[in-house]
């Protein structure tokens, strides 16, 4: 049984409060499952055409791979930290910080693609009902609008900002499944052939869509940053981490084989707008503003549970002396680590809006963000799967399948990390690994000066302490 954490950091934020629905939530936000079911099945297309089901599933196993490595700290650690407090305990401080500034960037170019996508399919939904959209000042004004917004949620209470977005990513997922049954209904429910028997798929091709499939799952991770406000950390977060990977896997599998079967894979892959074409395709022109709302709304929700993992993280950073103190600040009625949030939002917004008056259409900026982004979690779920049997044998309770499931995870998360840089991607993408870098650099830097000037250089056996509970 775990004692309340002794490090008044903890106390700051709302302790305890948070029941496993509302963990799970955190997840599932994060992840934006109707949007990824909206967008991805006309990417991994692309590749993996017929088999693009299968992407998504052995996608799916990847992820849980990873889950299961947090989830193998998330039993002995509740960190406000996320993986950067899963980190500090294996790897030591200079690892744990790389993990969490990673973290950051990895959910601040998220939240940007939330902003961006609310912008994109919000300005459908209105352009259709005969508000025009198209002026780069309105596009500007949505994404500051949405940018405020989402901070604003995430100011007032964590519980009311993961319940926000869960209750729009169900209602979100219940108008595409509500899509995928007519769909379904009109086609009849016996297997479609083509893709049961993978008709004109390779093997290339589906294991290149798996490296795009696993990025629709990043973000899964985020409920480990609520480890000081869950109210039963070491069981909600681990099975919140598992629980979102399957369930959200399983949907992308139903998602890539239904608009597959609707549009077939030329139709899918030259679609701009796929569910809408489904819904048109299908005798539910109308239904289509039901999705565009609904794929907005699951766009804010994901801007929400990205401000929220990503203000937490700094949040416990901060409580390290990296960062400058006012980080470390709580809301006195809201217990949220409110300045944390509040600096988030000029990126979130500035950097999209900069980006389209630079005359990058939006779904440029959505696709841009998001690679730079993807390459944050990528790094943070590297350093922890390698730290995980690490931590545990210091623990004394490491075994040989920890040993395996270690090794498995880190060579699919490397595997990924090689496919998006080999071969080398067109221009602007060939750029993308090099801001990424920068930035992970600019952070790091910051890092060493910070400990050089305040208490000289951080031996690697000093892990952080940061705002946590152990079992």
């Amino acid at each position: 049984m775990s004692a309340p954490p002794s490090d008044p950091a903890a106390a700051g934020l709302a302790h305890k409060t948070m029941g496993p629905i509302e963990v799970l939530a955190q997840s599932v936000a994060a992840i934006a499952p109707s949007a990824v079911m909206a967008t991805g099945p006309a990417l991994i297309v692309l590749s993996a055409g017929n088999g693009s089901w299968l992407s998504y599933l052995l996608a799916m196993v990847t992820v849980v791979l990873i889950g299961l490595c947090v989830a193998q700290f998330g039993t002995k650690i509740a960190s406000a930290g996320s993986l950067y407090g899963y980190v500090a305990k294996s790897l030591g401080p200079h690892g744990a910080f790389a993990a969490g500034w990673a973290l950051v960037i990895g959910y601040v170019f998220i939240a940007m693609i939330g902003v961006v996508g609310f912008a994109i399919y919000g300005g459908q939904l209105l352009d259709g009902i005969g508000i025009p959209t198209t002026s780069l000042l309105v596009q500007i004004l949505i994404f500051i609008a949405a940018g405020v917004a989402a901070v604003a949620f995430a100011w007032a209470g964590i519980k009311l900002s993961t319940r926000v977005g869960l209750v729009l990513e169900v209602l979100s997922i219940a108008a595409i499944l509500v899509l995928f049954a007519v769909v379904l209904g009109r086609h009849g429910i016996a297997p479609d052939p083509a893709q049961t028997q993978l008709t004109g798929t390779s093997g290339n091709g589906v294991t290149f869509g798996v490296v795009l499939a696993v990025l629709g799952f990043v973000g899964f991770e985020s409920a480990a940053a609520l480890g000081a406000e869950a109210k039963e950390p070491h069981g909600a977060i681990p099975r919140a981490v598992l629980i979102s990977a399957v369930v959200v896997g399983l949907l992308y599998v139903l998602a890539a084989y239904v608009s597959i079967l609707g549009l077939g894979t030329d139709g899918l892959s030259n679609s701009a707008a796929p569910l809408a074409d489904l819904a048109k395709g299908n005798g539910l022109g109308g239904f289509s503003y039901v999705i565009d709302l609904g794929v907005a709304a699951s766009f804010f929700a994901v801007t929400i549970a990205s401000i929220n993992a990503a203000a937490r993280v700094l949040y416990s950073i901060a409580h390290e002396g990296v960062l400058h103190t006012s980080l470390r600040r709580t809301h006195a009625q809201h217990r949220t680590p409110h300045v944390a949030i509040l600096v988030l939002l000029p990126a979130i917004v500035l950097v999209p809006a900069v980006m389209v008056l630079a005359g990058v259409t939006p779904l440029n900026v959505y696709a841009y963000t998001g690679t730079i982004g993807t390459f944050g979690y990528l790094t943070a779920y590297l350093l922890m799967a390698i730290g995980m049997p690490i931590f545990l044998r210091r623990h004394h309770t490491v075994r040989l399948y920890h040993w395996v499931l270690s090794a498995a995870a880190v060579i699919a998360i490397v595997y990924v990390i090689y496919a998006n840089l080999i071969p080398v991607p067109a221009p602007p993408y060939n750029v993308l690994p090099y801001l990424y870098l920068a930035l992970l650099a600019l952070g790091v830097g910051w890092y060493v000066i910070a400990r050089r000037r305040d208490s000289g250089p951080v031996l690697a056996a000093d892990a952080p302490q940061t705002p946590e509970q152990t079992v």
